[in-house]
């Protein structure tokens, strides 16, 4: 058996006849195939669901690849997935909502009418796969061996038509491989990045629009070439994300949006190349989904099944806007109409229109994942699809669209351009833009193909230089801002700068003579004369910089580099000054310079962005404890959450007969006091003593609660460290409504 590392945390176990994939990360199969890799036909599930939100059990298209490409079913094999019980039954779920969709008892208690179950329900029939008229279950396409619970017991046969390789969980996401002689040792944890991006966006920095499309991802989930589907989509200066493609963080960060700067992600449907959300879920924002219903509850439960929280847990990490098909709205300064397409799972399209100034609309089309004409007529001829809605998808056109988007995938359940000549041939001020394709595959002199990167303005925003202001907004509600009209001041007197990749904005040693918001792009704090630590700081949009040389009328201790092309909102360093000292602003921008390195460092508040890491060096208070002095007693009430800033604390706990049952030692940049603070306990369940004299940052348990309610990630990572420290799942489900 020959054993390749893939990517981190994945390893392709290639047997005699067919291969295995230990752990799998979303797009591996392009991974794979760029690899040259026999595709696998056997999946074993990782312990350990995902990594910062990003799934390592995406078997989705592996099992797609083995159905439809290499016809194993038809063959008459079974995909192969080993994995402990419970994570079979997670990726059986899975799978179940992904392939065959929502049941009719589901739709029903999410409160859809019998019309609309009835429509989705036909339609996912009539593209199932069947055996005569049987329509195929997950059971009859996949097949689930349970690995032991118990780690290191029983070895299990790799492949379903050989005994002579076998694997073994040896918990903590390590297993034992073996065959022929032959014992490996697989170990799957891993830091850093685990697949590359594969396309590079970095370029123009994306400005919000009136209406603008960029394409961040535009290929199936099968093509190598580049990323699945995801848009960008600019209304009125609000970004809204048309479905994710996996690396969906990485791709904002390219062209410069920050991910508080989406207004809301419109999920179209749950297949995986269209919805890689659990990334951005576990974020410090809580993220507003526009959805029906049925997709709004698929995607919960794909979420809730990766991460390994509760679908109650993720729902309270979301807002949802539910849009019924059929039906207009007027949101966000524009009107919206949404339609269910003909696909295998419930699928919506849209069409967003805004006016311009004078009233004239310009209307934006977004089909979604479309079957093609010839695959809808045979719906139609076998009672799946009602002829009616047949019609409306080949007249979704109207011909007043300045851009009309339009699946062309192809295969058994995707669009083809040709279907749209006659379309395309009556409506020549429409703009067409055909997607889920590789262009190679498309004739491009006849049909215009989206290429990842791809991006046209249709209507440029009013007051552009308003809206990129309100990332200065966000960084001044962190302050207690006394006298209003100072925003005004500062809006008439700062200035917009654009800079490019590697531009040097500010230079160690020279005079501090500027204050600079950063509203888009990225960039790293430098010291030249240290060459082995020469990055200090990478600096992302909701970050500023300048602001301690002026204050302290100093000259800069750092040189600050341009990453991508930067947007920055520049004040002069005397107008800024001012502004600090009428708002009696020094000690906040004091602190919070102080502050920032420490709470970088603390595990739960490493990956937060900018903005919130600044809102909890401002909420954290400064205590000082003296050597052996007691910080907290072991079955006191106090609720305050601790964060050390230096010194050693000793954390024991005694038991009934006032022995010293537990104890442990803590440094700089560790915390204790989580379980009380966030109320999942009413007393203190240790004593935490000074070894030596110790400073902390202190945040009351309001405040914590409160950040953890706002912030899905923090929340998470709580939780996460809490039940490590045996706090269990129960406990935590009764408390997670703060």
């Amino acid at each position: 058996m020959q054993i390749s590392p893939i990517a981190p945390g994945c390893f392709h176990l290639e047997g005699p006849t067919t291969s295995a994939l230990l752990g799998s990360p979303p797009e591996i199969l392009k991974a794979l195939l760029k690899q040259k890799k026999k595709i696998p036909h056997v999946g074993i599930l990782p312990d350990i669901s995902h990594k910062n939100g990003i799934s390592q059990m995406a078997f989705e298209f592996l099992g797609y690849w083995f159905l439809f490409i290499d016809q194993g079913y038809i063959k008459g094999g079974k995909f192969r997935v080993l994995g402990t019980k419970e994570m079979c039954a997670r990726l059986y779920d899975l799978l179940r909502i992904t392939l065959l969709g929502p049941s009719r008892n589901e739709m029903k208690k999410w409160g859809l009418s019998k019309n609309r179950i009835d429509t989705l329900v036909n339609m996912a029939e009539g593209m199932a796969i069947k055996k005569g008229k049987e329509i195929q279950q997950i059971e009859d396409l996949f097949e689930f061996v349970h690995l032991p619970e118990e780690e290191g017991e029983v070895q299990v046969p790799i492949f379903g038509d050989s005994k002579d390789y076998w694997i073994k969980r040896l918990g903590n996401n390590l297993y034992e491989v073996s065959g022929k002689g032959e014992t490996y040792q697989l170990d799957l944890k891993f830091e850093g990045e685990q697949l590359p991006p594969l396309v590079d966006l970095t370029g123009e920095v994306e400005k919000p629009e009136a209406l603008r499309l960029k394409v961040l991802g535009s290929y199936t989930g099968f093509d190598p070439d580049g990323p699945t589907t995801g848009m960008l989509l600019w209304v009125n200066g609000n970004g809204f994300l048309v479905d994710s493609p996996a690396g969906i963080s990485k791709y904002l960060k390219q062209v410069g949006v920050a991910k508080d700067r989406l207004t809301a992600i419109i999920q179209t449907h749950v297949h995986d190349d269209h919805c890689a959300l659990s990334e951005l879920m576990l974020s410090e924002h809580t993220f507003t989904l526009i959805s029906t219903r049925e997709i709004y509850e698929c995607t919960i439960l794909k979420v809730a099944h990766i991460i390994g929280e509760s679908v109650e847990m993720v729902k309270l990490m979301t807002k949802f806007i539910e849009v019924i098909p059929g039906k207009t709205y007027h949101m966000f300064g524009a009107t919206w109409e949404f339609f269910y397409t003909v696909h295998s799972i419930p699928t919506i399209g849209f069409r967003v229109t805004v006016p311009d100034e004078n009233g004239k609309p310009y209307t934006l089309l977004h089909s979604s994942d479309l079957d093609h004409f010839k695959g809808m007529a045979q719906l139609v001829e076998s009672g799946a699809v009602s002829q009616e809605h047949f019609d409306r998808m080949k007249n979704l056109v109207k011909g007043d669209e300045c851009l009309a988007m339009i699946d062309a995938g192809g295969g058994q359940i995707h669009g083809d351009p040709s279907d749209w000549d006659e379309t395309i041939a009556k409506n020549p001020g429409t703009e067409f833009l055909f997607y889920h394709v590789n262009p190679s595959k498309v004739d491009t002199r006849k049909y215009q193909v989206a290429k990842p990167g791809w991006g046209k303005t249709f209507l440029k925003e009013k007051n552009f230089s308003q809206s990129v202001y309100t990332g200065v907004i966000r960084t001044l509600k962190l302050f207690e801002v006394k006298d209003l009209n100072w925003i005004n001041i500062i809006y008439s007197q700062g200035q917009v700068v654009e800079f490019p990749n590697g531009h040097e904005v500010v230079r160690k040693g020279q005079e501090g003579d500027s204050f600079y918001f950063i509203l888009s792009g990225t960039m790293e704090v430098l010291d030249p004369e240290n060459k082995k630590d020469l990055l200090l700081a990478t600096l992302e949009s909701g970050d500023f910089f300048g602001e301690m040389s002026i204050i302290n009328k100093s000259k800069t201790t750092a040189t600050v580099v341009a990453r991508t092309p930067v947007i920055l909102f520049k004040l002069a360093g005397d107008l800024f000054l001012e502004f600090v000292e009428k708002n009696d602003l020094r000690e906040g921008f004091s602190s919070l310079w102080k502050r920032r390195p420490l709470i970088s460092s603390v595990a739960i508040f490493r990956d937060l962005d900018p903005t919130a890491k600044h809102e909890i060096s401002l909420l954290a208070k400064s205590q000082t404890f003296k050597k052996d002095e007691l910080i907290v007693r072991q079955g006191s009430k106090t609720e305050d959450f601790y964060v050390i800033s230096s010194g050693r604390v000793e954390i024991f706990r005694k038991n009934d007969h006032g022995k010293v049952s537990f104890s442990i030692n803590l440094k700089a940049g560790d915390f204790f006091g989580e379980n009380v603070a966030m109320g999942y306990s009413d007393k203190r369940n240790a004593t935490a003593q000074a070894l030596t004299e110790v400073t902390t940052l202190v945040i009351s348990s309001r405040e914590l609660r409160n950040l953890a309610k706002r912030m899905p990630i923090l929340r998470h990572q709580l939780h996460v460290i809490m039940k490590k420290r045996g706090v269990t799942e129960e406990v935590l489900e009764k408390g997670m409504v703060l």
